[in-house]
């Protein structure tokens, strides 16, 4: 017999009555239409991924009760259709989030702490000027010694690699070379030579701490900084501490002993991933005070909310502070790449801590997440839930909105006291004000592009991957 995704939610989507066309598919292995094994399975997968969807979908009451999937294609086209259908006020989709997952990205990236990738990112400092954010230690790139600020001269032998060169082709070659199996890069270093370095993809395991230093002021005050770049989840699913546990600890302890009283934490390219981590997090930097005061709450549809099963694994979560670091004040470093943890932490932590957000105009706008469904060999991720802190809160679509923007300054490396967003932060810990230079737009310097165009694909390429914001463990029952 073949059943497709979890077998609890199969029985509560049967009991609403929700149709879809030859939704019998789903129950039986023959006399399930013309077509090869993968063609049948592909039909079972689009049925499966309405049903699931009309039953979790935090907008369900958007959705039709009737749904056609045989006229589509193929199972992402099912989920993009249904996106569709919840707009905002001025009539757009508000759905920017949910997908399938057929390669197992999310487990690995998120829960297992693997990537395999190159090991490095970029971004476009100016029109013509794309440059290295962020390298992993154990990575190809960082085995090959790239490092953050370095400038790309060329990508597989092409050297006309500027926004407007791009654009043309709807920035398709870029995203190609980053997600191919192997790439050669000319690069410029900050001494202005020049090298060229051919890299393999390879799995590794991901670091989330890029970078933590202490920093004295000259008040006697000392700040802790440190660069958070992935929530991967804090243990594993048999529930043993993974190395992003043991980093986190290591780098909250070194602030401890150190005595710090404020806390930057530069979130500039955190895309998200498991709530768990942000909860932990929210543990750690929390001040004493708000020890067993309500974190955050869900907000879920009607067939969750009614449901004894979900109300488990969805119930208000509470802080239990941890750790002994009571900050004055935290700033997070931000751009339109921090988006669903990273937006939960801050949102997290604004009722009890004063918070200051430096970098972008905003940033990304993702109040919601999901769990995931397995179907086959897939995982469904459709919006699930959504969260409002302990004021309630929350729904920020458009982004959390920045006390200071500043302009993502690619020419420094991480920890610099030159770069701009970190020395905002340090001033304003030291004075309780900002810099009073203008700050620097996000516009591109080469003035080949408009500065719209470059936040977007700058926007476009801090969410290259599966990042999101994943709740694990969502206590179902299953049948026998």
């Amino acid at each position: 017999m073949i059943r497709t995704g979890h077998p609890y939610l199969l029985r509560a989507v049967l009991a609403l009555g929700i149709t879809v066309l030859s939704f019998a598919a789903c129950k039986k292995d023959k006399n399930d239409g013309p077509g090869t094994s993968a063609e049948k399975k592909e039909r079972l997968l689009k049925d499966s991924v309405y049903l699931y969807t009309k039953f979790v979908y935090l907008w369900e009451d958007a959705l039709p009760t009737t749904f056609d999937t045989r006229s589509y294609s193929k199972a992402e086209d099912v989920l993009d259709a249904l996106m569709l259908y919840k707009k905002d006020a001025s009539g757009q989709p508000v759905d920017r989030y949910s997908f399938l997952d057929r390669t197992g990205a999310v487990s690995e990236e998120i829960q297992e702490g693997l990537a395999g990738d190159f090991g490095f990112d970029v971004r476009y400092y100016a029109g013509d000027d794309l440059r290295i954010k962020f390298v992993q230690p154990g990575s190809p790139a960082g085995d090959a010694g790239l490092a953050r600020s370095w400038r790309i001269l060329s990508i597989n032998g092409n050297s006309n690699i500027s926004q407007t060169a791009l654009e043309k082709a709807n920035y398709k070659a870029l995203f190609d070379a980053l997600a191919g199996s192997s790439i050669t890069l000319g690069l410029q270093k900050p001494d202005n030579s020049t090298t060229t370095v051919t890299l393999q993809r390879k799995q590794y395991t991901i670091n989330p701490v890029l970078f933590s230093k202490v920093y004295p002021l000259s008040n006697g005050k000392k700040v802790g900084y440190f660069v958070f770049n992935s929530f991967i989840a804090i243990s594993t699913g048999s529930r043993t501490p993974t190395q992003a546990k043991a980093r986190i600890d290591e780098v909250m302890n070194s602030f401890q002993t150190a005595g710090v009283s404020d806390i930057i934490v530069d979130l500039r390219y955190n895309g998200g991933g498991s709530v768990g981590t942000a909860e932990y997090l929210t543990d750690l930097l929390a001040p004493a005070s708000a020890n067993g005061k309500l974190m955050y709450s869900y907000n879920m549809n009607k067939n969750l909310a009614a449901d004894k099963d979900f109300q488990k694994g969805f119930a208000p979560v509470y802080i239990n502070k941890k750790g002994s670091l009571n900050p004055n004040n935290i700033y997070f470093i931000t751009t339109r790449g921090t988006a669903s943890a990273s937006e939960l932490l801050i949102n997290n932590l604004r009722p009890y801590v004063p918070v200051q957000l430096i970098g972008e105009a905003r940033t990304y706008g993702k109040p919601v997440g999901f769990f995931g469904i397995p179907i086959f060999d897939t995982d469904l991720y459709a919006v699930s839930f959504e969260t409002l802190n302990s004021r309630g809160e929350g729904r920020y679509y458009a982004g959390i909105e920045a006390d200071r923007t500043q302009r993502d300054d690619l020419l420094e490396s991480f920890g610099s006291a030159g770069e701009d967003c970190l020395a905002q932060a340090l001033y304003h810990a030291e004075t309780g004000r900002f810099l009073t230079q203008p700050a620097a737009t996000v516009s591109s310097a080469g003035g080949a592009t408009s500065a719209r165009a470059s936040v977007l694909l700058n926007t476009a390429l801090d969410m290259r991957g599966n990042k999101d914001m994943f709740k694990f463990r969502v206590p179902i029952k299953r049948l026998p």
